[in-house]
């Protein structure tokens, strides 16, 4: 047997390491036309204050859709879908579906409403330092991508029920064409101004919509009228998500501190911060989440049928796998990370000063891709036993220790602070995790 052959029944020989295989791939792709994204930014602005602006923009709808859709519903939804189905409920599994396909949006149009008209005062609590007609930039292009939320309500959900029949091909593809319309925004200020990043963010938020829109079409899915908001297991998704709709914006609480800390730093502060974290979430999105999502359903579906040697047996192939793709990538951000954004970002607008502060920064932030990988995939676990309040209660008092640390740290290291408190606070949370988790699946 030839060396392809073998690592083809590897990668394809399990439903885990087919959905894994091509969620990896995929992802791949997606950070590719990220990077592409990030060059074209690094070298066109710099790090600019328009740069910081952009970048400081997401940050209140982000907040948004993570909080009322993104990871809570991801938490709550395929689980209950996932049991519907395996219990021979389908037209009750697209009844449910169905209902949170109206649902979402209008929910996050009606939250979005007052958002929209007290931007400036929430603009203010972003960026303390921004004033002026930065200010005013900040505040048109946050009130603008208010529409980001609307349209990923709709995807996510697609997004979701695309995982739990583990078709992963659309749902691995989205994110590539959404960093697609970001880049084809980049020429179009042009002629809208620093508004045309905007159009081009928008349109890529259409894209990643289109693509699970066909996709469903192309699996047994089928929506199922009327909406019924009573329904029992729409409720049950609701009970579910409350607490990861008060942990899952932790992370983005997270970020909403450091840009409020990165503003009143140098100028392009914000925009390092986001040139090394995204550098640093590639194998976090390649391996953590992707290795997760991949097993969440079967997880979800062995939990549903008490099939705790099952449940154990995903978890440890996936941890192992993880181990080392994580240990791997750490290694050589911190060896090579300051090489990488040299070979990418170096030349024009992007100066010596700001290639040494983002390589820097980027090693920091490569201590926390172990943590940061398995606590995506212990969270899954959790919400596949259909714990959701575990997760909550570890991570606000590590998002309270990642403040403390950078506040102390900031006048001694300055930006890297930030990245060393998000380390830090990762793993000890990746650590608690396990050991709950590990306490737990003896009962299971």
């Amino acid at each position: 047997m030839s060396l392809w052959v073998k690592l083809k029944n590897y990668l394809f020989g399990s439903m885990f390491r087919r959905g894994a295989t091509v969620l990896t791939f995929l992802t791949l792709g997606s950070y590719a036309l990220g990077l592409v994204r990030d060059i074209l930014f690094a070298r066109s602005f710099g790090a600019s204050r328009l740069l910081d602006t952009y970048n400081a923009a997401f940050i209140i709808p982000d907040l948004l859709l993570n909080i009322f859709v993104a990871a809570a519903l991801t938490s709550a939804f395929v689980p209950i879908f996932t049991h519907l189905l395996a219990s021979g409920e389908e037209k009750e599994a697209e009844n449910v579906a169905t209902t949170m396909l109206v649902a979402a949006p209008i929910a996050i149009l009606a939250i979005g409403i007052p958002v929209f008209i007290f931007m400036p005062q929430l603009a203010t609590l972003v960026a303390p330092g921004f004033t002026g007609s930065d200010k005013t930039l900040l505040v048109s292009m946050a009130r603008l991508l208010l529409l980001s939320p609307i349209i990923f309500a709709i995807s996510n959900t697609l997004g979701n029920i695309l995982i739990s029949y583990e078709t992963f091909v659309g749902y691995g593809l989205s994110p590539a064409l959404y960093n697609l319309g970001i880049i084809l925004g980049i020429p179009l200020v042009k002629v809208f101004g620093p508004i045309g990043l905007i159009i081009g963010t928008l349109c890529g938020a259409l894209l990643h919509l289109l693509v699970r829109t066909v996709s469903i079409i192309k699996t047994s899915f089928r929506s199922r009228l009327p909406v019924k908001i009573g329904n029992p297991n729409f409720l049950k998704i609701l009970k579910l998500m409350i607490p990861r709709m008060a942990g899952q914006p932790l992370e983005q609480v997270t970020f909403f501190i450091f840009t409020n800390m990165a503003s009143v730093l140098f100028v392009g502060s914000i925009a390092i911060l986001n040139f090394a974290r995204n550098f640093e979430s590639v194998p976090v999105s390649l391996f953590g989440i992707s290795f997760s999502t991949a097993i969440f359903s079967s997880l979800s579906r062995k939990a549903a049928l008490k099939d705790r040697r099952g449940f154990l047996y995903q978890l440890k192939e996936t941890s192992k796998a993880l181990a080392i793709m994580s240990g791997l990538s750490a290694a050589f951000y911190i060896l090579f990370g300051g090489f990488v954004v040299r070979l990418f970002f170096g030349g024009g607008r992007f100066d010596e000063t700001a290639i040494i502060r983002t390589g820097s920064l980027l090693a920091v932030f490569a201590l926390s891709i172990p943590a940061e990988n398995f606590i995506h995939l212990f969270v899954r676990a959790f919400y596949a036993l259909k714990d959701t309040w575990t997760p909550i209660m570890i991570s606000i008092p590590a998002l309270a220790l990642i403040v403390f640390l950078a506040k102390l740290l900031i006048p001694s290291l300055s930006l890297n602070a930030l990245a060393l408190s998000y380390a830090t606070a990762n793993t000890l949370e990746a650590l608690v995790l396990f050991l709950i988790l590990r306490r737990k699946l003896k009962h299971l």
